[in-house]
């Protein structure tokens, strides 16, 4: 077939034309229109369509590909891709037998590019480049013959190509303006953290990875877009990003077979160029819209030991009753400690009444069932290794794979291989009997890294593929109930879970808080687009000090996740108690890490935990945290205005509740060790308006509606809601000319207004006479 050279700009396209004498293969062109409409080669039409996109793919002779803005630099350039079967060297699309490709186009506004087809060793792989929006890359492997194994699809090697945010700092190792990377853990509970984008080191990135851009444009260094690039979540493969003098981004599939026989396996690979690439990740992972209540309540796993009995639990039951309200404390959750035995989840001798009588008395008690398992593990003592041997994971030597030896969960624990039909039915039973059965509400999945590990010989798919299957067998199960995901491969969960846990374990040490909070604030842009976030339990017992209580506390507010303490409530003291009761329920909020912006952040105390959290509220208003992780006093400062925010804005301290001297744009903090202050800011008003409450953490969208200023007779009014059985305080800033002169409240209760500190008047109702009530104040 010869070919019509067409120039495009940067490149010579070589672009397939029908020949009179080898008519085009019909699989090439249902292929091609699988997509798109074929495009006649260098039609007006088709030229006309492609400018739409503001990003577009384009393929040089040899099949490398680039991606370019309708103008400007590009952001990559001569990058390639390439598969690799077992026992070959890798084989880059340029190298393919009988390679064809096509320019597609939009079928009535879609995404027009390219495809490519070319076969290998009796497999044929088609790679498809959509100009998007968002831009979009996507490799099949499709085995034509006998079986093969295809162990990689290689989609991009910046060691040999050219990423264009990444050569800036490549250039200026020395620059405070290089770039650095945004690295994702594997799991779950796998750590998550920025390095330096120079060259320097080896880490790995799983399947997401941001390029961050290096800051402002200065004098002979102009601004560079940062990138972001996620693989797909429904990809056979697993997407991994290798760091190492360079980006390499593969799509492991292990020994996946390949043949005429079996489903074909694909992988995709989007690229994002943007000033905010962690956005548009979030962007990318958004499947859902987030549940409209975000669990808060109780998890036994902290709050009793190993040994914890049916009392316990009903001990804890009556303190969350009557010292918490329902509106604010919704999910009672049962950890583990009450099975027989992993895969035998009936309870155990502690528990004599069973799963029923327990929910029955937890709904009683107005609260949500919520029920801890490990799903994918089951125990030698469970009987199912020995009743059904066929379902275990095996190593690569065929041997069952022991994942752990665990007596509290029945000795040798295996995996479950969820590829199998039989298994997967078992885990739809189990979500099913869980919910519809014992009546829980809420499921903590746990240890589902099981589910993505080993093999079985002779299985079609792979591991990654396998684990999918298994929790969309969960997913089935469990119909409309609650489902977080704990020690989870991040990649192939998504869509099929309603809440993540995002960072390691913590437990009642400060020092464990730390890596806890770096991973959940890196992955925020995560929550409320993949799945609800979860940083793990709330610890505010008397094992920390009130400042390491209030700092973790703080990170879980602000950050918009799930909330979830693990103390004994019956215990707690009431400050303690205050604690818990400020950040619940869950506040409408998504903070950010704002050190991650400055240029070169790649942590800077306590092995990168970030300093500062930003949360908008209202449009005029903002919360903010700031952290000293350190062991010693430290004074941090921070430039607002570098983050679009720009003064004066009235400050008030919202864990000390006091009026702050006002914000003109640039903040500087004296912080203790381990602790944190938060800031209410609100951009001022020439009237009186409220600046902070005592009720939540998060000011302006828990508490207060409904604010308003007459100024025909100088009143300021507002409704107060979710009160609970404490004292509450509104906190009102006061321009200069007003004064309090009278308060009062609906329905009637004693209220006091007085001048508090400097520019501030304090509201006070010693007992709220229910949840909710209208309050004003005459000036």
């Amino acid at each position: 077939m010869p070919n019509l050279e067409r120039d495009s700009g940067d490149h010579k396209l070589a672009l397939p034309t029908p020949d009179r004498n080898e008519p085009m293969r019909r699989r090439d062109l249902l292929a091609a229109m699988a997509a798109g409409l074929l495009w006649l080669p260098g039609s007006a039409g088709s030229r006309r369509r492609r400018r739409r996109a503001a990003w577009e793919f384009r393929l040089d002779a040899r099949q490398r590909w680039s991606l370019v803005p309708r103008e400007g630099p590009g952001a990559i350039a001569a990058a390639e891709v390439a598969v690799v079967l077992e026992g070959q060297e890798a084989t880059t699309l340029g190298d393919l037998e009988n390679v064809r490709r096509f320019e597609l186009a939009p079928p009535r506004g879609g995404s027009a590019g390219w495809q490519v087809i070319g076969t290998v060793a009796g497999v044929e792989v088609t790679a498809q480049f959509l100009d998007g929006p968002p831009p979009l890359i996507t490799v099949t492997a499709r085995g034509l013959a006998a079986e093969r194994t295809l162990t990689e699809i290689r989609f991009l090697d910046s060691r040999s190509a050219r990423v264009a945010a990444l050569a800036g700092g490549a250039r200026n190792a020395g620059s405070p303006r290089r770039p650095r990377l945004w690295i994702n853990g594997y799991e779950s509970s796998s750590d998550c953290r920025v390095v330096a984008g120079d060259g320097a080191g080896e880490t790995t990135s799983h399947w997401q990875l941001a390029v961050l851009p290096p800051g402002q444009a200065t004098p002979g260094h102009p601004a560079t877009r940062g990138l972001a690039l996620s693989f797909g979540v429904e990809d056979a493969g697993a997407g991994r990003f290798e760091i190492a003098g360079g980006i390499v981004a593969t799509s492991l599939f292990g020994r996946r077979p390949v043949g005429m026989a079996l489903a074909p396996a694909s992988a995709s690979l989007t690229i994002v160029p943007d000033d905010d690439p962690l956005a548009a990740l979030g962007r990318l992972a958004g499947v859902a819209p987030p549940p409209r209540k975000i669990p808060s309540g109780w998890s036994s796993r902290h709050a009793v030991t190993a040994g914890a009995t049916e009392a316990d639990l009903l001990s804890n039951l009556d303190a969350a009753r009557r010292r918490f309200d329902t509106q604010a404390f919704r999910v009672f959750q049962l950890d583990d400690g009450f099975q027989r035995s992993a895969g035998d989840w009936d309870t155990n001798d502690r528990f004599p009444h069973g799963h029923r009588w327990l929910t029955d008395r937890i709904h009683g008690a107005g609260f949500q069932a919520g029920l801890w398992l490990a799903p994918f593990a089951v125990a030698e003592r469970s009987g199912i290794p020995t009743a059904h041997p066929e379902w275990l994971l095996q190593t690569p030597d065929g041997e069952p794979l022991v994942a752990a030896l665990r007596e509290g969960w029945g000795g040798r624990i295996y995996g479950l291989d969820a590829a199998q039909a039989e298994v997967q039915d078992f885990l739809r039973e189990l979500a099913r009997h869980a919910v519809s059965s014992w009546g829980y509400d809420y499921l903590r999945l746990d240890a589902l890294h099981l589910g993505a590990a080993g093999t079985r010989r002779g299985r079609p798919v792979n591991a990654a593929e396998a684990y999918r299957s298994g929790l969309r067998a969960l997913r089935e199960g469990a119909g409309r109930a609650f489902i977080l995901g704990c020690e989870a491969p991040l990649q192939h969960a998504v869509g099929l879970v309603d809440a993540m846990r995002a960072s390691p374990d913590v437990e009642a040490d400060f020092a464990r808080f730390v890596p806890a909070a770096r991973a959940s604030l890196l992955r925020a842009h995560l929550n409320g687009t993949a799945w609800v976030n979860d940083a793990d339990a709330v610890l505010v017992g008397e094992s920390l000090t009130e400042d390491e209580a209030r700092t973790w506390a703080s990170v879980v507010a602000l950050s918009g996740g799930m909330a979830l303490a693990s103390e004994n409530l019956d215990r707690l003291p009431d400050e303690r108690l205050a604690i818990l009761k400020r950040i619940m329920p869950v506040a409408p909020v998504r903070g950010r890490a704002l050190d991650i912006a400055a240029p070169d952040w790649t942590g800077v105390q306590k092995d990168g935990a970030p300093a500062w959290l930003l949360a908008r509220v209202q449009d005029d208003w903002w919360m903010l945290a700031a952290t000293n992780w350190d062991d010693v006093p430290q004074q941090l400062a921070l430039s607002l205005s570098d983050h679009g925010i720009r003064g004066p804005l009235a400050a008030y301290d919202v864990w000390e509740g006091v009026r702050r001297d006002d914000v003109q744009g640039r903040l500087a903090l004296s912080l203790p060790p381990h602790a944190t202050t938060v800031l209410s800011l609100r951009r001022p008003r020439r009237t009186p308006f409220v600046l902070g409450s005592t009720r939540h953490l998060v000011q302006g969208v828990m508490d207060l509606e409904d604010e308003r200023w007459d100024g025909r007779r100088r009143l300021l009014s507002a409704r107060a809601v979710l009160l609970d059985d404490r004292p509450y305080e509104v906190t009102i800033a006061l321009p200069a000319g007003f004064r309090p002169a009278a308060a009062r409240c609906e329905p009637d209760a004693s209220i006091t207004v007085d001048i508090a500190e400097r520019g501030a008047a304090r509201l006070r109702i010693a007992r709220p006479p229910g949840a909710e009530l209208n309050w004003s104040v005459q000036f």
